[in-house]
């Protein structure tokens, strides 16, 4: 029942465009492929591939270093093979890590060759007798969309925190649960970027747990700087601007948070007929605000 409302939600908030950037990040080339996929270059080493018809607009991240690419979260897209669209990129060795293991971001991960988690207890509970990672439908959430998630097999469990060179280009994986228990965000140290996934992007963010996601955003503070361009994975409901965001509003996210958690900030009861019975919806700043308190019609709780 919450995936199929959780379809709904996203439906509803978000349009069918093509994508322009949303800060001043304008991509040096834009390609199109099968009407499923639009690739964006970003700079010489990142690529963001969106898929502005599908009804969340999902965009996935490459990162291509000299030696090795970096595939963060695999679409949504079960019919088309976002990893030809990949090769059209780069020759190298790719890997795919996911920002989290909701379906959208899992939609190709069975077409890549090498996977990586993250090394959690949480994430290395789903590892089975025969070696491989078999994630329940409760997690992925999928079942309403026609994903059939086969079992996985993890070539890399990456630490906390953990830097990876992919050749002349290092990047750092933070853990940062609040979204949901597993959320994770990329730091391209070598280019100062951020990739925060469902963690923060320029729309409505789902709040599954208040202290998590205190402790995740403060740590992300620490990460970057006021130079620092952060890429999200979905935009807002004007969905024909890439998901950029600078650093004021990470700052704002983080003020914000910490102000639900004192009391002080001004929120609001809101619910909506297709999917909200109840929630309160926080103002960040005039593009995101953050959901809490959310149960979902039919009585479930959107928290962990």
């Amino acid at each position: 029942m919450l995936k199929y409302f959780l379809c709904c939600f996203f439906l509803a908030h978000t349009a069918f465009c093509l994508a322009e950037p949303l800060v001043d990040a304008k991509p040096s080339t834009t390609s199109f492929y099968n009407n499923a996929f639009v690739v964006h270059q970003l700079s010489p080493s990142l690529y963001a591939i969106g898929e502005p018809n599908y009804y969340q607009a999902n965009y996935s991240y490459l990162i291509v270093g000299a030696e090795k690419a970096l595939m963060f979260d695999a679409g949504a897209n079960l019919q088309h093979d976002i990893t030809e669209v990949i090769r059209t990129i780069t020759d190298k060795p790719v890997a795919v890590i996911p920002s989290h293991l909701h379906f959208d971001h899992l939609g190709g991960i069975a077409r890549f060759d090498e996977i990586w988690l993250m090394n959690t207890p949480y994430l290395r509970s789903f590892k089975k007798s025969d070696g491989l990672f078999h994630i329940p439908e409760s997690v992925h959430l999928g079942a309403a969309e026609g994903l059939a998630l086969p079992p996985l097999k993890v070539s890399r469990l990456i630490q906390h925190m953990e830097v990876i060179d992919l050749g002349g280009l290092q990047i750092k994986v933070l853990a940062t649960p609040g979204h949901c228990l597993d959320e994770i965000v990329v730091h391209d140290i070598s280019n100062n970027i951020l990739l925060t996934g469902d963690h923060l992007y320029p729309s409505w963010l789902l709040m599954g747990n208040l202290d998590d996601y205190i402790a995740s955003t403060d740590l992300i503070i620490t990460q970057i700087n006021p130079h620092t361009l952060l890429y999200g994975a979905h935009p807002d409901e004007d969905s024909s601007k890439i998901p950029a965001m600078v650093y004021s509003d990470a700052i704002d996210l983080q003020t914000t948070l910490h102000s639900i958690k004192a009391g002080t900030a001004q929120g609001h009861p809101y619910k909506n007929a297709d999917l909200i019975e109840s929630s309160i919806r926080y103002p960040v700043n005039k593009n995101i605000s953050i959901l809490t308190d959310i149960t979902i019609i039919g009585g479930e709780s959107f928290s962990y």
